[in-house]
């Protein structure tokens, strides 16, 4: 065979090369697949912790939150992390997070801005915030197993619940609004001043409307008093659905009436309330018997 010409040996040479550096990228590509696994391992638990510390403040995990205090670099793993971290919340802690409802403009002038800025943009509606519901199935959701937090004390996590809930109840049974005035009329008849451990009612007012159990919308008006309107908040809508609110009906009713089904099926919008508190947890007994 006559002798390889110099361009000959040269193009064998870059071959060579471009082989030898495909064998280095591959493996590159396994380190950093390797690298990857133990990163991602590291920011789901770490996405944990920050969801369950969000939820323990009663603050909203937002998802720039996510990217600025998890994810940092790696910001094009969200879909991955966030998945994971759904897995791990699910089967160690009960818990999942759920995408809080975009809240509602009520006011004329949040109306004006909704529609300017859907004008300008056609983005998605999503509220790119959620909080941690329960998973478990309802014969675990007692109180003996999922009882109030001993922090600050269980008295006082306990009268908190009730009070926000009872809040949510009134405005959700009086047609989704209720004015300031009766509001107010409603907590004297509790007696909400003497009946909250854990501050002044006026305070507790303001918690649950940071917190977004409840909105306080006030529409100004010049020259008349500001009106001012009870709606229920994005983290009431999903903590207090309609079965809890039917749940502390039929609890401070006490010895329900016949027709208490319908009327709750009116109010609420809820269907064989009874039945299903009474009786999703029970054996069928025709069903056995088969």
């Amino acid at each position: 065979m006559p002798p390889a010409t110099q361009s000959q040996r040269r193009r064998r040479t870059v071959n060579q090369e471009d082989s030898d550096a495909s064998d280095d990228d591959h493996d590159g590509d396994v380190e950093m697949d390797r690298a990857a696994d133990g990163t991602g391992d590291q920011l789901v638990k770490k996405l944990v912790r920050y969801a369950l510390a969000c939820e323990y403040a009663r603050i909203p995990i937002r998802r720039d939150g996510i990217r600025d205090k998890v994810l940092g670099s790696n910001a094009r793993s969200f879909k991955a992390v966030f998945e994971g971290a759904q897995d791990k919340l699910r089967t160690v802690f009960g818990m999942e997070m759920e995408e809080l409802p975009v809240r509602e403009k009520r006011t004329l002038k949040e109306k004006q801005k909704a529609n300017a800025r859907k004008a300008a943009s056609q983005g998605s509606t999503s509220s790119r915030q959620y909080i941690l519901v329960s998973v478990l199935p309802r014969q675990y959701k007692s109180q003996v197993i999922v009882a109030p937090s001993r922090i600050p004390s269980t008295a006082e996590e306990a009268a908190y619940v009730g009070f926000y809930t009872m809040v949510i109840s009134l405005i959700v049974l009086n047609g989704g609004e209720l004015s300031d005035n009766k509001l107010r009329r409603y907590l004297t008849r509790l007696n909400a001043s003497q009946n909250l451990p854990m501050d002044k009612t006026d305070n507790v007012l303001q918690k649950i409307v940071r917190q977004g159990y409840v909105d306080k919308v006030v529409e100004r008006s010049e020259g008349d008093e500001d009106t001012v309107t009870w709606c229920i908040g994005t983290r009431g809508r999903i903590e207090v659905p309609p079965e809890s609110i039917a749940a502390v009906v039929a609890e401070v009713w006490g010895e329900l009436p016949d027709d208490f089904n319908k009327k709750i099926e009116r109010s609420l919008g809820i269907q064989d309330f009874l039945r299903l508190e009474v009786g999703d947890d029970l054996p069928d007994v025709e069903e056995e018997e088969e």
